[in-house]
């Protein structure tokens, strides 16, 4: 009887046992379950658990260019699809220069960016030779076949200030009127002053002209009577003086009248910093006369004389300036009434 009980004992603990191994098993698997569906879960509102996303503050492109590529606005992006990139272009205009606000979306977390529009192009220049008859004018627009900007703006046509002759002098476009063949240097350039490489160019007075020889001076040289005049502005052609014919001419007095117009302009705005009662009358004569070689047989230049005065209600004028331009467009004051600067 004993030994019966014993082994009902022992038979009934195994089966109490296996049967906690099985529960604590299958525990163990439902939490692993729970654990997995919770991480995956979890990880769909995520960009991606190893997204990597950094903006950049500002991009630019070229007006009236294209549209950059959306990845463009990252400094660095990993793990990311470009079809979960939008970005709003909705406020940009690419034909207006500026800066525009962009707003980047991945994954539904909001960016925000700028768009620059720039123009750091220069304009697209040819140019052609022009020949003229002697006394014609021409200025820079002449010698231009065609000019086109991405700004769709109008081309700013100059002569090259900085340009040099063969003997390294710097070029004076304005004493080129006798008969010859001249070298000259055109640049264009837009409002975002993006300027392009001096072209040059041929410019011929008079048929079948020749290279002016500067030794060979056909209306003597440029020497003038520095104690009696101070040179306004220069005509002379390679250090010979011009035709006296010339002296009225509308090219060759055009430099003389523009330096005596930017001085006007200036002293305009000095005289109104003057606190000068509005109620008196104020004028101003701008005297340009020509100057002669010192042989009287040639044309070398001008001189400007400016005055300027005060006229009062009982009819009597004070002068409060008078001064001589000379080429830099320095004063020579011989009365300076109010201390304008030189």
């Amino acid at each position: 009887m004993a030994g019966k009980f014993f082994n009902q004992r022992v038979k009934g603990s195994s089966n109490n046992n296996m049967k906690a191994y099985m529960i604590v098993g299958g525990c163990i698997l439902i939490i692993f379950v729970v654990v997995i569906i919770i991480v995956s879960v979890g990880g769909k509102g995520n960009d991606s658990p190893d997204a990597v996303i950094e903006v950049q503050d500002s991009i630019s492109v070229e007006i009236n260019g294209d549209l950059p590529d959306k990845t463009d606005f990252f400094s660095e992006l990993q793990n990311v699809k470009e079809d979960d990139i939008d970005v709003d272009y909705s406020g940009v205009d690419l034909s207006k220069l500026g800066s525009y606000d962009v707003s980047i979306t991945v994954n539904d977390h909001k960016y925000e960016s700028t768009l620059n529009v720039v123009d750091v192009t220069e304009p697209e220049l040819t140019t052609k030779d022009l020949t003229i008859a002697i006394g014609q004018t021409y200025d820079a627009e002449d010698f231009v076949d065609t000019c086109t900007d991405n700004s769709n703006e109008e081309c700013i046509i100059e002569f090259y200030e900085e340009g040099r002759d063969e003997d390294g002098n710097l070029i004076d476009y304005s004493s080129y009127f006798a008969e010859g063949t001249y070298q000259i240097q055109i640049i264009a350039s837009d409002s975002s002053e993006n300027q392009t490489q001096p072209q040059k160019v041929t410019l011929t007075i008079g048929e079948g002209g020749t290279v002016v020889d500067p030794s060979t001076c056909r209306f003597g040289g440029s020497e003038y009577d520095s104690n009696t005049y101070i040179l306004g502005i220069n005509v002379t052609n390679n250090g010979c003086a011009l035709d006296l014919n010339l002296y009225q001419d509308e090219s060759t007095t055009k430099p003389a009248y523009d330096l005596a117009e930017k001085d006007t302009e200036k002293l305009q705005r000095e005289v109104y910093n003057l606190g000068i009662d509005k109620e008196i009358e104020r004028r101003l004569k701008r005297d340009i006369k020509p100057v002669l070689n010192t042989t009287g047989n040639g044309l070398v230049g001008y001189t400007i004389e400016m005055t300027l005065a005060l006229r009062y209600s009982e009819g009597n004028e004070e002068i409060i300036a008078k001064y001589y331009l000379d080429t830099n467009g320095k004063r020579h004051f011989s009365i300076n009434t109010y201390n304008l600067p030189e």
